[in-house]
């Protein structure tokens, strides 16, 4: 997402093998916005530019004898280097590799750098494998792909978080390498478990997509919002735009703006364009960026084009228009993107009345579940439970609930919790009851805190603490929960008379 070294993107590696077919509401064209294949800095530090220094015009001769000592100093430091590669030294190959690429106290040498690269990478230095496969990959020499995986195969031997990062983009694209996303999350957890903010991002993208992994919209929201905190732009506008549909998290326009705004401010496109439309008032600034976004649509695939469609549902930037928002989300839905699906599925389900079925609601939403939508099967569990699109069946709802919630989705840990607690769908139990609703409340969800908090002050299922009851309750309220506002009032007294009894 933020501007690196080299051509190569990684948020471009989500492109659909074949381009979205023209579309009337699909034009300009557009230059992507992305992450690249990222060289870090040179761990090696140059020695000051001794030419940099300027003599003043009265310095006598004298004065310049110490700079000519120091150059000599240098060089002859640098001819020991030279040695010690020449010998053998790995740690002195990289360095002088490293030395000839940047032209430190030598005129810059590429042919020379990748000599002393692929000598200290023979000898199974990861820093010179990682070295040497950047140089194939950024075009320094004739580009190779095979040669630049090879080497970075190598340098994740060492678990070099950089290699990690651009073999997973590697991966993912196919290039050096036979595409495997599934193998592309697997290096890019490695490196955001290490702290690398575009791999975090990256892999947000493989969760919200559904790309070599099941998706998850709530996961990936939590990766968007780590690589932001690290100022990741792209990671920023992701989040924006989890933020402004509501895909992964609560719907909050205020956060979006927050975000896009954020990302702006480091120059990136992307929420430049988002900002433009959703608080600006120039309004050709705003059509510029419905251009922007609709060709990103048709180019770019399935995060734009779902994006695009929620605009077009909603009226944000265009004139709202149902059958526009069906047919940009039909797009990406038949390749494949489970969002896209939940969507069609959502806006099937708007229209219908109780007990009335749609075998599009159904057909829409099954599809995104078998993806392991956690959304999608939770919205199933609830069709069912509630007799919207299909006949009332409290068994299949439990376990369409009791999916989502073992992914970890906080409103079906919730919902199975409830089911535990009555006993429909699932054999009662308190125990589990309270065990669901821990995990949803630790997540942040109002409604479990709340009934957590109840649960204290009635003592069911777990010992009564009106202290704990206020507790949670008040947990609930800061989110602005209507029934445990109205309930601390109650808890509270409860608590003072509690503390009188106890201290008379």
């Amino acid at each position: 997402m933020s501007e690196t070294n080299v051509t190569e993107s990684a948020e471009d590696l989500q492109t659909p093998e074949t381009e979205v077919k023209s579309d009337e509401t699909l034009q300009i064209e557009c230059p992507p916005q992305t992450s690249e294949i990222e060289q870090p800095e040179m761990q090696e530090t140059s020695e000051p530019d001794v030419n940099a220094r300027e003599l003043s015009q009265n310095v006598e001769i004298e004065q310049v004898e110490p700079k000519d000592a120091e150059a000599q100093n240098i060089q002859s430091e640098f001819e020991k280097l030279i040695q010690q590669a020449d010998e053998g030294d790995a740690a002195a190959q990289l360095k002088v590799g490293r030395r000839y690429l940047k032209g430190v106290d030598v005129e810059r040498d590429i042919d020379k750098a990748l000599h002393y690269f692929i000598l200290a990478a023979e000898q199974d230095n990861g820093e010179a494998q990682y070295e040497t496969a950047m140089m194939y990959i950024k075009g320094d020499i004739p580009q190779d792909y095979n040669k630049a995986a090879e080497w970075l195969l190598k340098a994740v031997d060492h678990n070099h978080l950089m290699a990690h990062y651009n073999l997973g983009i590697l991966y993912q694209k196919g290039r050096g390498v036979e595409r495997n996303e599934e193998e592309a999350v697997r290096h890019y957890k490695l490196a955001s478990k290490k702290g690398h903010s575009l791999a975090m991002n990256n892999l947000g993208q493989m969760y919200m997509n559904g790309r070599g992994i099941a998706p998850n919209p709530t996961k990936a929201v939590e990766l968007y919002q780590r690589s932001a905190d690290k100022g990741c732009p792209g990671a920023c506008s992701n989040l924006g735009w989890a933020y402004l549909t509501g895909t992964g998290i609560d719907r909050n326009e205020e956060k979006a703006v927050e975000w896009f705004t954020k990302g702006a401010e480091k120059g990136f496109a992307d929420c430049k364009h988002a900002l433009a439309i959703l608080v600006g008032n120039d309004e050709e600034a705003k059509k510029e960026a419905v251009a922007y976004f609709s060709n990103a649509s048709k180019k770019w695939g399935n995060d734009y084009q779902y994006r695009m469609a929620w605009m077009y549902q909603n009226g944000v930037g265009v004139r709202q228009n149902d059958y526009t928002a069906t047919k940009i989300y039909r797009i990406a839905a038949d390749r494949g993107h489970a969002n896209s699906m939940y969507a069609l599925g959502m806006m099937a389900l708007d229209e219908l009345g109780v007990a009335q079925k749609d075998s599009r609601v159904v057909e829409w939403m099954n599809k995104a579940a078998a993806q392991d939508l956690p959304e999608a099967q939770y919205r199933l569990g609830w069709m069912y439970q509630n007799r919207k699109g299909v006949d009332r069946d409290l068994k299949k709802a439990a376990e369409w609930y009791m999916k989502a919630a073992e992914q970890g989705y906080p409103k079906a840990e919730n919902a199975i919790a409830r089911a535990y607690m009555s006993g429909w769908g699932v054999p009662q139990s308190d125990e589990e009851a309270i065990r669901w609703y821990r995990k949803s409340a630790d997540k942040g969800d109002a409604e479990a805190q709340y009934r957590i908090g109840t649960m204290y002050l009635k003592g069911k299922s777990v010992e009564r603490d009106l202290k704990k009851a206020a507790e949670w309750y008040m947990k609930a309220a800061e989110q602005g929960h209507e029934k445990a506002i109205a309930a601390i009032e109650g808890a509270e007294e409860l608590l003072k008379e509690t503390e009188k009894t106890q201290s008379e």
